[in-house]
């Protein structure tokens, strides 16, 4: 199978390539600079492109079995690249008939608001306001897309070694709300492989 990964040069995204290699696939990673790309196979491509260009967008879908997004910026300043990005990303797979799509947005958004604590809840109102924005509008584009799409939520992310062992579901509470990147990317790769979760948004947490 063939994936193309958005947002590759991120730690959760780095986790997504490094798993999907180790599993079998072919794998794109679209970014803009490739000298953040740490790993080497022989089954991986890297693209350079910005993902507000739509034709770098369309060549990385062009060919690839299903899409992960998996867009991100540390800047907590006014942000469109996760829901702008998206939206390329969408409409460069129905132009390639590309109909798959796993994309990572965050626990909290949407109806998960409900499942976070008091003070998680003011945590995304005040420090993550801009981020939680950029990720409703992502989720709206992705649900009203027609695709067959997947959303992956986790809570709070930690660069702790993969468990295989966490709680994903729709609108879970959290025990610890803690997840390990290792553990997001591996949901995400067996989704992708099962389709389990197609036409649901869903959390992933400890």
């Amino acid at each position: 199978m063939k994936l193309v990964v958005f947002g590759a040069t991120g730690k959760t995204g780095q986790e997504i390539v490094k798993q999907s290699l180790s599993q079998g696939y072919k794998v794109t990673a679209f970014v803009r600079d490739p000298s953040k790309m740490t790993l080497e196979h022989g089954d991986l491509k890297i693209i350079k492109g910005d993902i507000y260009e739509f034709t770098a967008v369309k060549q990385a879908v062009r060919g690839q079995d299903a899409v992960i997004c998996s867009l991100g910026t540390s800047d907590l300043g006014k942000t469109t690249v996760r829901s702008e990005g998206t939206a390329n990303i969408i409409r460069a797979m129905k132009e390639n008939h590309v109909n798959r799509i796993v994309v990572v947005t965050a626990m909290g958004v949407a109806e998960s608001w409900s499942t976070l604590s008091f003070v998680n809840k003011l945590f995304f109102a005040t420090l993550l306001r801009n981020t939680s924005e950029d990720h409703e509008k992502q989720e709206f584009f992705v649900k009203e897309s027609n695709l067959d799409w997947t959303i992956i939520r986790p809570s709070g992310l930690t660069d702790t070694p993969l468990t295989e062992s966490y709680d994903i579901g729709e609108s879970i509470q959290g025990k610890t709300s803690r997840i390990a990147r290792a553990d997001v990317a591996h949901a995400i790769i067996r989704e992708v492989h099962d389709n389990t979760f197609v036409h649901k948004a869903v959390t992933i947490t400890n």
